[in-house]
């Protein structure tokens, strides 16, 4: 029998943390840094392994309260929804201003979610829509995935889910597509983190697993930041020497580096910096919007100063002009989102 545990607190805040370190990433891309910095802010970007674990966690810790159309229909209006205004807004500044070089059919791609299957499409409108579709194949698969974890054992379950992403890996890489996006970011690439976080939630609702002494004390904070810069170190070293190669078998100590470091300035915030943890559980309530509308504030603040690249300055106007369109963004959202309900 499952027991509803109380709702975790770390979760909502690495969603938060998650989506504010991608932001982040995405904007010093635009800024000429040296050689082993641009390196260094990789670490950034690997904040969609986390989310792809959180989006298994969330999935699997509120599974079977509907049926499978009903579920479908929840997570159109979420996620396809919202993504749809977004893109909208992408086009007509792509129309209007010139800002992407992506038009109509890109558009038409990405409403009809054929996107991810085209890599012409696949990365139109800034390029970060391709999380998007990943999330949206995770959904179609979750009915299947939850079947499966109630079939087999917690282990049998991880065992499989983890075999089939290295089997893509293995595929991706003999058949030489690892440099393409919609082979690289394939849901099957990522599945074995999707289906982690499926298990712990499954653990921690039938109280198999405490996660409590790991996340509200501070026995474990320096052993979380010895590890994440351990696993990050050798995520960067993969990418430096196995190039696009690199990318495709890297996703563990990626994950395990981002995650590490997640819960080291979770704790962190704590225990010494508590306005740091108020920020990301507070940038949780509106992360998908942000992440949704991010990349088009960036080209828009860099076509208004007419730059090509940022300047470290430009860059932290830019991420102190996001959060509040992000939350326009989801403001009008929620406003449109009543009138047509």
């Amino acid at each position: 029998m499952l027991i509803v545990s109380p709702r975790i607190e770390y979760i909502d805040f690495a969603k938060g943390y998650a989506i504010v370190t991608i932001v982040c990433y995405h904007a010093l891309q635009q800024v000429a840094l040296p050689e082993a910095l641009q390196r260094a802010i990789v670490f950034g970007g690997t904040g969609v392994h986390l989310f792809f674990a959180l989006s298994g966690f969330g999935l699997a810790w509120s599974a079977g309260q509907d049926s499978v159309w009903a579920f479908y229909r929840r997570r159109m209006g979420k996620v396809w929804a919202p993504y749809v205004l977004a893109l909208t807004l992408s086009w007509a500044a792509a129309a209007w201003l010139g800002i992407f070089p992506d038009g109509r059919d890109a558009w038409l791609a990405g409403v009809a979610l054929y996107q991810m299957f085209f890599e012409r499409y696949i990365e139109s409108f800034g390029g970060h829509f391709w999380f998007v579709s990943a999330i949206m194949q995770f959904y179609l698969a979750f009915p299947v995935l939850y079947w499966l974890q109630k079939k087999l054992s917690g282990k049998k379950f991880l065992v499989l889910a983890f075999a089939l992403s290295l089997g893509w890996w293995l595929l991706v890489f003999g058949l030489g597509k690892s440099e393409l996006r919609v082979w690289n970011s394939f849901f099957l690439q990522f599945l074995w983190e999707f289906a982690l976080g499926m298990a712990l939630a499954k653990a921690v609702k039938t109280q198999k697993i405490n996660l409590q002494p790991a996340l509200e004390t501070n026995r474990y904070t320096w052993f979380y930041l010895g590890a994440g810069l351990f696993f990050t170190g050798l995520m960067i070293g993969m990418v430096a020497k196995m190039g696009e190669t690199g990318r495709i078998f890297n996703d563990v100590p990626a994950f395990l580096g981002y995650t590490a470091l997640s819960l080291f300035v979770y704790r962190i915030g704590k225990s010494i910096l508590p306005w740091l943890n108020r920020f990301f559980l507070w940038t949780n309530g509106f992360s998908y919007s942000l992440y949704l509308i991010h990349v088009l504030v960036l080209h828009l603040c860099m076509w208004v100063l007419g730059a090509t690249v940022l300047h470290l300055s430009s860059t932290v106007l830019y991420l102190m002009m996001v959060i509040p369109a992000a939350q326009v963004f989801e403001q009008c959202w929620q406003l449109l989102k009543r009138s047509i309900s």
